[in-house]
């Protein structure tokens, strides 16, 4: 590091943050800890930043090839962390905090009229450097890999985990349908709950060779029973933060009905 650049790397929090998060290097524990960091900097800086998803933070000073704090990766503020923060915050029990950065990025398209800029100043204005389909990259990602839940094992969706989040965003019923442009490969799935009964069914097509449901509950609830196409099946309590899934491993087919009934 040049001697002219001040940072405090064991203290400064970069876009690689959440990318780590994402590709599995920290343990849970870390992982929570870099999301509550980025939740006190929103509280931290709320009446002189407009959002929290910092490039790096603090910024460089008294510049970083040029760019002076505040602007572009030093200091200012852009939706590649965004996307990869709500991907990494759906994935880590905070699923509160990644609709509030889902609902922030809604926002900024109805300001700027569909469109997303990737890149701004902490007041705000639209900052350039990074091409905008970057971000945009990233908030789909969340919006699949972490809202709608479908994480990709292997390929062409021959190895899945699908952990659909809709019950955190007040949605009792939802149908997601994914497909590569090349391949053609594609997986749908249809999930219902229905809190009168106390159940929560997913209903999955595609050629699943190895699937693993990761069915989110209602908060104070406890599984009673799953069923696999309308058969008794194993299953396992995962507790992530304050939220607890149910996890159903090892089901294939061209199409599975998975349901829990929990108490």
């Amino acid at each position: 590091m040049p001697p002219y650049l001040h940072i405090d790397q064991k203290n400064t929090l970069s876009l690689s943050n959440p990318y780590d998060v994402n590709r599995g290097l920290p343990t849970r524990q870390m992982a929570q800890s870099i999301i509550s960091t980025y939740q006190e900097l929103k509280e931290k800086n709320k009446d002189s930043s407009f959002a929290e998803w910092y490039g790096v933070y603090p910024a460089v000073q008294p510049h970083y090839a040029d760019y002076k704090p505040g602007s572009y990766m030093n200091g200012g503020v852009n939706t590649i962390v965004a996307g990869e923060l709500t991907r990494a915050a759906f994935q880590n029990g905070y699923e509160t905090y990644a609709l509030d950065i889902l609902q922030r990025i809604q926002l900024l398209m109805d300001k700027y009229k569909d469109s997303l800029p990737v890149s701004y100043t902490p007041e705000g204005v639209v900052d350039a450097g990074i091409p905008d389909n970057w971000g945009q990259a990233a908030i789909y990602s969340a919006l699949i890999e972490g809202l709608a839940g479908v994480v990709e094992k292997d390929n062409r969706f021959g190895k899945v985990e699908l952990s659909p989040r809709w019950l955190s965003a007040g949605k009792d019923s939802a149908s997601v349908n994914i497909a590569y442009a090349i391949s053609g490969a594609s997986l749908q799935y249809w999930y219902n709950h229905q809190p009168s009964d106390k159940r929560i069914s997913l209903k999955v097509n595609g050629n699943i060779q190895d699937g693993t449901a990761r069915i989110m509950l209602p908060g104070n609830t406890d599984p009673v029973k799953v069923l696999v196409n309308g058969n008794k099946a194993s299953m396992a309590t995962d507790v992530v933060n304050s939220s607890k899934y149910i996890v159903i491993k090892g089901w294939s087919g061209q199409q599975t009905d998975i349901t829990v009934y929990y108490k």
